[in-house]
């Protein structure tokens, strides 16, 4: 709201309920304006040094927010904590303001450009700021992005709305630990906010300035990516005009000082390796300019980080100078931390045919006769099955040279010591390639294992557990997996979790298992996410909290859990550690069918028949039931046949109708049992036959069903006064 004198208006600040006054920069109780705050010591009276050039605590913007102390400015904002006056909570306000481009009009605080040098570069900016915060705010789901949930233009600027966070930033949480963390933990922290990054490059979104000082642990324990994108290209822009290029050393890729035309996900994939570098190494990489001529960056091992071998690889490609030899998205980059690269072969292309090409074509041959050419077919089918074994004996012979050859390479290297290959070979005789032995196998694991080799600790752990060595032995399966778990193996910590879960291998120990899968999903291991979603649901191994069961349920649904997807989808509908919504609601049931969730399914059908979180559709409701009815769901069954009798979706069919009520009132389902009686009683779709209507009004009536034990007791009337 602005008042008639262009000034952005004021007001004293209260409560809703008690008139209690409010501190006008942090919003905690306050005796008044003439005393300063006891929580952060604002003052009235005494503004802080710079306030010139900043928003007035008290000031309200957009007639709604007010707008309270700094929380931050960088390079192209302002940002200051806020407060929503209609919702009564606490936001993050942040004002479009690029360094060297804007100034503050003091007598009524609207933001100008700074010269006419710039006044165009300050108007793309704005518009650029404005059309990112319009892309962020279709990640408002999102749980690792602190994405836009408002956003305008007033004052000469524009202002961006978010959530208010509460916790400390990753560079904090670095220095509390010593100034580095181990690699499981770094990786753990930052697995969700690759897969974030992962999403974000489809809507034309580079962050440009991944840091540890821009991610987020909030309170709640979730990992938040601040800062993300608004209005930096603009701002690179101008400052390439200028020669006065700002980046943060160490964690900016090369191809970022020579402007935006070179930037992409690799960029960021640098950003991302640079923070894990810090995490684990305690120290920030080499800056990319001073990494041109001799290179100083030192692999982690040679600092004694310890760290999986593929991982170490992985790390320092995302690191590399050369764009083109990064990873070129964020999955990839993950993938490789992981161990868990994708190899995929493409497909042959098709080339099609020149001019020249069809012009030298052999000419067609006359039509022969019938019997000719069922004799020429006959021969060609014999030499291309002569031809096809043929070849399948070269290359059978040949795999088995191959095979013979590489397996005797890596014996050589694993009598050698290389733990790799004493892993690969402990492999073969798994599976059986060096004619198959688990004590083979497991005497091979057990070299690799002794030298940390955390896959080969994993194998052996799995054998014992398996029972491949004898009697499954669980305690000696989970020591393996403690000793690969320690180290960051994904799968060790699900399995080691599992063990204190159940009791198998270790005692039963909820605090412990939960700590495990903690470990696991943080690293993406999606079964983890969603147990841990339903241990903080319960309280069972840590505090209840819907809010972080709803966070778990969230990654794990993200990444196509099924279940996830259904326990996210209740939370949503029933406002249960989240915001209630039912579109959102609607939005993971409905990914939960196409994943082929039944119940799901038939969900979908009743929002689509209700309009609830979706436009009503009664032909898309019909789709859903019959999806779900078609693996024999009862009330999918039920409402479908609802559907065929009151001709809603499909065209009135009285006697598919009757058939899906039989067959779901065969299972016990009490309103097809009244339906079937109804439909028996009227010759609805079957021959009328009240002796059957009789049989299945009971039915459902001793299940409690009103409507059935209403009519069971009329026809029975009319029956006894037809006899009278």
């Amino acid at each position: 709201m602005i008042i008639s004198n262009g000034e952005p208006e004021q007001q004293d600040i209260s409560t809703p309920s008690s008139g209690q006054h409010l501190c006008p920069a942090c919003f905690s109780p306050s005796a008044g304006e003439d005393v300063p705050c006891s929580v952060c010591g604002y003052s009235v009276s005494q503004p802080e040094e710079g306030g010139w050039n900043r928003l007035k605590p008290g000031t309200i913007v957009h007639g709604r927010y007010i707008v309270g102390r700094l929380l931050g400015q960088g390079g192209f904002g302002i940002t200051y904590l806020g407060m929503d006056l209609l919702l009564n909570i606490k936001l993050a306000i942040k004002e479009y303001f690029p360094a060297g481009a804007a100034i503050r009009n003091p007598e009524n605080r609207c933001v100008l450009p700074a010269s006419e040098e710039v006044q165009e570069d300050f108007r793309k900016g704005m518009e650029k700021f404005i059309e990112e915060a319009r892309i962020l705010a279709r990640f408002e789901e999102h749980p690792s992005i602190v994405s836009v949930k408002d956003f305008f233009e007033e004052n000469g600027t524009a202002y961006m709305v978010m959530n208010h966070l509460e916790g400390r930033t990753l560079m904090a949480h670095i220095k509390e630990r010593g100034g580095r963390l181990p690699f499981g933990e770094a990786v753990g922290i930052l697995s969700p906010l690759m897969d974030a990054l992962d999403e974000v490059p489809a809507s034309g979104l580079i962050h440009r300035d991944i840091s540890p000082d821009n991610i987020f642990l909030t309170r709640f324990g979730q990992v938040k990516l601040l800062d993300f994108g608004a209005s930096k290209s603009a701002l690179a822009l101008m400052q390439q005009r200028r020669h006065s290029v700002v980046l943060k050393k160490g964690y900016s890729p090369p191809e970022q000082y020579q402007g935006s035309r070179h930037l992409g996900p690799w960029s960021d994939v640098y950003g991302m390796a640079a923070t894990l570098y810090r995490c684990i190494a305690g120290m920030v990489p080499p800056d990319a300019l001073d990494r041109m001529e001799e290179d100083p960056l030192e692999p982690p091992s040679r600092l004694g980080i310890p760290l999986p071998l593929y991982a170490e690889r992985a790390l320092l490609r995302a690191l590399s100078l050369s764009s083109q030899n990064r990873p070129q998205s964020m999955r990839e980059f993950k993938e490789g931390l992981l161990g868990e690269m994708l190899f995929s072969s493409g497909g042959e292309s098709a080339i099609s045919r020149t001019g020249k090409e069809a012009r030298n074509e052999p000419k067609k041959e006359p039509p022969q006769p019938a019997k000719k050419r069922m004799v020429r077919s006959r021969g060609r089918v014999r030499r291309f099955f002569t031809w096809l074994f043929f070849f399948l004996s070269v290359l059978l012979l040949g795999a088995g040279f191959f095979f013979f050859f590489a397996a005797s390479d890596l014996m050589e290297r694993a009598k050698a010591g290389d733990a790799s290959a004493q892993r690969s070979i402990g492999r073969l005789y798994e599976i059986g390639g060096i004619l198959g032995s688990d004590e083979k196998a497991a005497e091979w694991y057990r070299e690799a294992a002794k030298q940390g080799d955390t896959s080969a600790q994993f194998a052996l752990g799995r054998l014992y557990a398996q029972g491949a060595l004898g009697a499954p032995d669980s305690a000696t399966a989970a020591e393996w997996y403690e000793k690969a778990a320690e180290r960051g193996h994904i799968h060790a910590q699900f399995s080691l979790a599992l063990a204190y879960e159940t009791g198998r291998g270790r005692a039963q120990d909820e605090t412990q298992a939960a700590r495990w899968y903690r470990r696991a999903a943080e690293q993406g291991e999606v079964r983890a996410q969603f147990i841990l979603g339903k241990m903080a649901e319960e309280g069972r191994g840590m505090n209840k909290s819907e809010t972080q069961a709803a966070d778990w349920y969230h990654r794990a649904a993200g990444q196509g859990h099924t279940e996830a997807q259904l326990s996210l989808a209740r939370m949503y509908e029933q406002g249960r550690g989240v915001v209630r919504s039912e579109t959102s609601a609607a939005r993971w049931y409905l990914r939960a069918a196409e994943s082929g969730e039944v119940s799901a399914q038939h969900i979908v059908g009743s929002m689509f028949e209700e309009g609830r979180g979706v436009p009503p559709d009664s032909a898309q409701a019909a789709k859903w039931y019959k999806k779900a009815a078609e693996h024999g769901h009862a009330a999918a069954q039920f409402s479908l046949g609802r559907l065929y009798t009151n001709g809603l979706g499909e065209k009135p069919d009285d006697a598919e109708a009757a058939s899906l009520y039989k067959k779901a009132a065969e299972q016990g389902y009490a309103p097809a049992q009244f339906s079937l009686g109804w439909s028996y009683e009227f010759g609805r779709g079957v021959f009328r036959n009240e002796r059957r209507a009789v049989e299945w009004y009971r039915r459902a009536a001793d299940q409690g069903h009103t409507l059935a034990r209403i009519a069971l007791e009329r026809l029975l009337a009319e029956s006894e006064e037809e006899e009278q």
